[in-house]
């Protein structure tokens, strides 16, 4: 991803309370989307293709400037991206997970400084600190310095 290229890998500030612009930003795409399909509008490829291009472009200047902003390489992630409006709910029931050996853990906090969506890995429950934001990008584990991380 582009966004990793940027020079914030962790989170230097607590986390803003701004996530709700993710579900306006989603209800603003579809009702664009349903809009074109209901109104049985005219060249309709041309207008998706077009819609596809800017939306990217849009995307990636969006993101590195929340990036700069809140100097976070995953802001645009927490924050505006709509398609966590989908991935949050399945990755509350998802079965693969990291989990943390508490009798390793020697309570260090490396993990937490790591992770790119502030997750609290050493709490093994689903209702942990932005648990249904993981990415799955094992930086945790691999930074880990008594592997309690798996």
């Amino acid at each position: 991803m582009i966004l990793d290229f940027l020079p914030y890998k962790e989170p230097r500030r607590p986390r803003k309370k701004i996530g709700f612009i993710r579900y306006i930003t989603f209800a603003v795409s579809l009702i664009y989307v349903a809009a074109l399909f209901l109104t049985h509008t005219g060249n309709i490829e041309k207008i998706m293709f077009w819609s596809f291009l800017i939306g990217n472009i849009l995307y990636y200047l969006t993101g590195i400037a929340l990036a700069f902003l809140f100097k976070d390489n995953r802001a645009f992630c927490k924050y505006i991206c709509p398609i966590t409006v989908f991935l949050k709910p399945m990755s509350y029931f998802s079965l693969i997970r990291i989990t943390c050996n508490r009798d390793k853990c020697v309570s260090c906090e490396k993990c937490k400084r790591i992770c790119p969506m502030d997750v609290d890995v050493t709490d093994n429950s689903r209702k942990r600190k932005n648990a249904t934001e993981c990415i799955l990008c094992m930086e945790c584990v691999k930074n880990c310095p008594k592997n309690a991380l798996s």
